[in-house]
């Protein structure tokens, strides 16, 4: 435990703020691009496409990304309560997640090579996305809080920075993917996908290593306050649950990214080399957006950041859902990815406006838990409707629940960076 003085406390964090900054930046760049690389919403779905028709098994991709990162974030944010120290923990989760994306680069090869079942492929792979994201689950309010703690402010433009530097990478990924589905076979365009993502992933994990931690004293973020329930705290705060119940119905117009594509395939016939197109514009769209969405954020909340993301993804899936043409499918993905790069800068960086300095990963768990109930069953609810009613149908209801939600969240959710303390 640290036994320095607040000032010496202070100092050191802006004697390494500029060594961190840059660290984390080019860390955040490389899980921005691993996410394009592995993204749930486009190449995973098309990768166990490959290996079944089943459309409730494609909804289960973006299911267990979100729950994985989801349910662990209690238990860790009730370990980290009365502890200081972040930067171990981040270590061991970090090790694990990459465990789980080397089993992706594995299975790729094994599976031609050793000619395994459609049905051993499937459950490898899911259970190497279950390990990933589990991982990724007990990660994430460790980093969050340690981040919060070592860059005090800007955060909006750090994740904006490295958003975008990392969609520029993600736009070579969606290129490379298109040409590798045309030029080579299937086995080997994963090959080289799941590859170059393993190897951004230990670029990350060389960042990680690099971070400078300084340990708080005990009295300047509460942790001496071992009685207090956090997470207690958090779910009674009033204006937080209004705003956690409009986000969390969100999820409906996350999942419905993940069958864009799909349709695309069905509707159109097109090309499956197509799907690295989409991912390409999907990462154009978060790409050019990002830098743009952290600055407005560190301006004016990151409260109207979602609203502008709620908009753009309730366009997305009307559009969808008439869509007859190539053009209207890249608009569809161009918005959805506005969306997704929205609400990936929103989700994390609102938790600092709403929640006390220390209670920053309580927050950050009850927002991340409140999402898991729909994000557990609208997979499987999205999946069943495309099955028996058709794309279209999932698609129109989920942009027009998400006109309602923008609407509920504008009026009914205090912007908590009009309460913020300078």
């Amino acid at each position: 435990m640290s036994t320095m003085t607040l000032e010496e406390y202070q100092r050191r964090i802006k004697q390494n703020y500029r060594w961190n900054f840059i660290w984390m930046t080019i860390d955040n760049m490389m899980f921005f691009f691993i996410l394009m690389g592995l993204s749930p919403y486009t190449v995973l779905p098309f990768y166990v496409r490959h290996f079944t028709q089943s459309k409730i098994i494609f909804g289960l991709v973006p299911a267990i990304f979100i729950l994985g990162n989801t349910l662990p974030q209690p238990f860790m944010a009730n370990f980290l309560k009365n502890r200081t120290d972040r930067k171990k923990y981040l270590m061991i989760s970090a090790f694990v997640q990459r465990f789980g994306i080397l089993g992706f680069l594995l299975l790729s090869v094994l599976t031609p090579s050793l000619h395994l079942s459609n049905t051993v492929t499937i459950l490898i792979f899911f259970a190497m996305l279950a390990l990933q994201n589990i991982a990724s689950g007990f990660y994430i309010p460790t980093w969050i809080d340690f981040l919060g703690k070592t860059i005090p402010e800007n955060r909006g433009m750090l994740f904006g920075i490295s958003n975008f530097l990392g969609g520029l990478l993600g736009i070579g990924i969606g290129w490379l993917l298109t040409y590798l589905l045309e030029q080579f076979p299937f086995d080997q365009a994963m090959q080289v996908i799941f590859g170059i993502t393993f190897v951004a992933s230990m670029v990350s994990f060389v960042a990680i290593l690099s971070w400078r931690e300084t340990i708080p004293p005990l009295n300047h973020y509460g942790f001496e306050q071992k009685k207090k329930n956090h997470l207690i705290i958090a779910i009674r705060d009033a204006n937080f649950a209004r705003y956690l119940i409009w986000r969390c119905l969100l999820v409906i117009l996350e999942i419905a990214i993940s069958f864009y594509a799909l349709a695309a395939l069905d509707v159109l016939e097109i090309s499956v080399a197509q799907v690295g197109v989409f991912t390409l514009v999907l990462a154009l769209s978060e790409t050019i957006l990002n830098p743009l969405w952290g600055w407005l954020g560190d301006k004016n909340g990151f409260l109207k950041i979602t609203l502008i993301a709620t908009i753009a993804g309730s366009l997305a899936a009307l559009f969808a859902a008439s869509a007859k043409s190539i053009g209207t499918y890249y608009l569809v993905f161009f918005l959805a990815g506005a969306m997704l790069s929205g609400l990936q800068i929103s989700n994390f960086n609102i938790i600092y406006e709403f929640s006390p300095a220390n209670m920053v990963p309580a927050y950050l768990a009850v927002s991340q838990f409140a999402l898991s109930p729909l994000s557990g069953v609208m997979p499987f609810i999205g999946g069943a409707i495309a099955e028996r009613f058709g794309y279209a149908k999932n698609f129109r209801i989920a942009g027009l629940a998400g006109m309602v939600i923008f609407l509920g969240m504008l009026f009914m959710v205090k912007d908590p960076k009009l309460k913020m303390r300078p």
